[in-house]
């Protein structure tokens, strides 16, 4: 007698072997309905980020009229009696530095020959338990209208150029307009402070907008930007690499050089005031005062 055959076993559904995936194309009909698939492109890397702010009123924290001005004076000579804090400069978000110059020199004096700027950094005044914290001086630029004049004589155009002072360093580069044919150029120096710097220029080219802005190059590689805005008398400063967002010198330049767009329209006027008639005589009228003359000094004469 044959044997019965064993009856087949079915296999539940769940434990049914999968379906190998299809190698097959998708029909036309299906791949419309797939969304496509965007290409990302990365967002270029900002590694510091700098707001200079010049304020419209005088109703700020920083701003405590003449009792906060003579509480900084108290902390360093660098803040001079005839200064007002006029702003604040923060960095990444925080609140580093106030914005003082001699208001009253370069806004309310009509003679050209009498408006000088001078304009410092401090760090912000910060009092707890009766022990005042901040209130250094962190570096400054000063207009000369002499070396303005110079300048313009070279390149035959308004030429303003500035000083800066830090406090770390005896040097004191310049921040120059230069010639361009179509916009605005600035150029100031990083100069060598170790054994094995190099020296470097920076270049600010102008870029076409309301405001004074700016791409800052070093060589041809765009390092940073500034954008201007008129408004609301701020200044923005993206630092794009990674080594000059590290550099003190670099960025405390390039902070006093955002500070410089609140007055570079201003100083022009003042340059073209002179050079006018100074191309045709090679002679001005600019009585020159002792503070731009000793800028001419030779300091190793002075050591002796």
């Amino acid at each position: 007698m044959a044997e019965e055959e064993a009856p087949i076993e079915e296999i539940p559904e769940e434990e049914a072997p999968k379906k190998k995936a299809s190698t097959k194309k998708a029909s036309t009909k299906e791949a419309e309905e797939e969304a496509p698939i965007e290409e990302i492109k990365p967002k270029k890397i900002v590694y510091k980020k700098i707001r200079c702010n010049l304020w419209r009123t005088r109703l700020h924290g920083e701003e405590l009229g003449i009792y906060q001005a003579l509480k900084y004076q108290a902390k360093t000579r660098y803040f001079a009696k005839d200064f007002d804090i006029e702003g604040v400069v923060e960095i990444d978000g925080e609140k580093k530095y106030i914005i003082a110059f001699n208001k009253e020199d370069w806004e309310e004096s009509k003679d050209p020959a009498d408006r000088r700027l001078i304009l410092r950094l401090f760090t912000i005044l910060e009092e707890k338990m009766g022990v005042g914290k901040g209130g250094t001086f962190k570096g400054g630029i000063e207009f000369s209208i002499l070396h303005s004049l110079v300048q313009s004589m070279e390149v035959r155009h308004p030429a303003p150029v500035f000083f800066i002072q830090t406090p770390r360093t005896t040097s004191l580069p310049r921040i120059v307009r230069g010639y361009r044919f179509i916009g605005t150029r600035w150029t100031f120096p990083l100069l060598p402070e170790e054994k094995d710097d190099k020296f470097q220029m920076v270049v600010a080219k102008g870029v076409i907008a309301p405001g004074n802005d700016y791409n800052i190059l070093i060589g041809t590689k765009k390092v940073a930007k500034i954008d201007h805005q008129k408004i609301t008398k701020d200044v923005e400063i993206e630092i794009y690499d990674e080594e000059y967002a590290n550099d003190k010198v670099f960025v405390d330049s390039l902070t006093l050089f955002g500070c410089l767009c609140f007055f570079m329209k201003d100083a022009y006027k003042i340059v073209k005031y002179f050079i006018k008639d100074m191309k045709k005589t090679g002679t001005s009228d600019y009585e020159v005062p002792k503070q731009e003359m000793d800028l001419y000094k030779n300091p190793r004469l002075m050591r002796r």
